[in-house]
């Protein structure tokens, strides 16, 4: 298991343009994982669920469409955010003509 970080820092985003871990390894935090998302038009992260995980998605640009459940979804536009709650199946489209970049935020539930 990785040791958890007991310090502020400052990191370097790295990766691939898709997809930028903030906080997971090797920053790990005690139950936070994050990352940046770069989403070209009509492309999707494709559906997922985060057992036991709280998620919060920012939209920073762009547009989202979050679909969640059996055939539910919600606009998501730039500056917002959506509460994804545990065990929810959900995916993250770019509908789109333009760049969308989002922040995912997960946090296990005690």
């Amino acid at each position: 298991m990785a040791k958890v970080i007991k310090k502020v820092f400052c990191a370097e985003l790295k990766g691939k343009p898709r997809f930028r871990r903030l906080l997971g390894e090797p920053f790990r935090s005690k139950g936070l994982r994050s990352g940046l998302v770069t989403l070209k038009p009509s492309e999707a992260v494709g559906e997922h669920k985060t057992v036991n995980k709280e998620e919060v998605i920012i939209v920073l640009k762009g547009k989202a469409l979050i679909y969640y459940g059996k055939n539910k979804k919600i606009k998501t536009p730039q500056g917002s955010f959506v509460y994804i709650p545990p065990d929810t199946l959900h995916n993250v489209k770019n509908p789109g003509n333009k760049i969308l970049q989002y922040v995912y935020v997960t946090a296990e539930c005690v």
